[in-house]
């Protein structure tokens, strides 16, 4: 199947973007090593947030007068760990 000539001209700008980066010395930027667990580890303590109120009736892991706030602490938690997702290369 024939590509468009955006998608070619798309990734030969990426390919010459590359070798300039190569022909500079350095490798292209990527991501701290630390990135990646980070952001899957907070989306997943999140995850256990969220489950421990619902299962404890809002009870833990915070103890608060009302149980939604484990819930807004718990998707708050989450929600970084997603945006961590847009700056991950």
């Amino acid at each position: 199947m024939p590509e468009s000539r955006r998608r070619k001209a798309a990734v030969e700008k990426k390919r010459a973007q590359r070798e300039v980066e190569i022909a500079k010395g350095r490798e292209p930027e990527s991501s701290p090593r630390w990135w990646a667990p980070l952001m899957v580890g907070l989306m997943l303590l999140g995850l256990i947030i969220v489950v421990t109120a619902y299962v404890t009736s809002g009870n833990w892991p915070i103890p608060f007068g009302n149980g939604n706030y484990n819930l807004f602490v718990g998707f708050g938690v989450m929600l970084v760990g997603f945006l961590m997702t847009l700056g991950w290369k």
